[in-house]
């Protein structure tokens, strides 16, 4: 994340090609990928990564 700090489009980007490699490889592999678990690993922390910080409640 730190390569990418203020990019996040880009990381995403970055995320998304990496996800597909990942499933070209599985498929070489004579097996077949299991997308949500795919995009989960690859994608599904990218949204909790942009969320702002919540303050402390005093």
């Amino acid at each position: 994340m730190a390569e990418f700090y203020g990019h996040s489009i880009a990381l995403a980007f970055y995320l998304a090609a990496s996800m597909q490699e990942a499933i070209d490889d599985v498929y070489g592999l004579g097996l077949r990928p299991d997308p949500p678990a795919m995009h989960a690993r690859f994608l599904g922390w990218l949204s909790l990564a942009r969320r702002p910080r919540r303050s402390p409640r005093l």
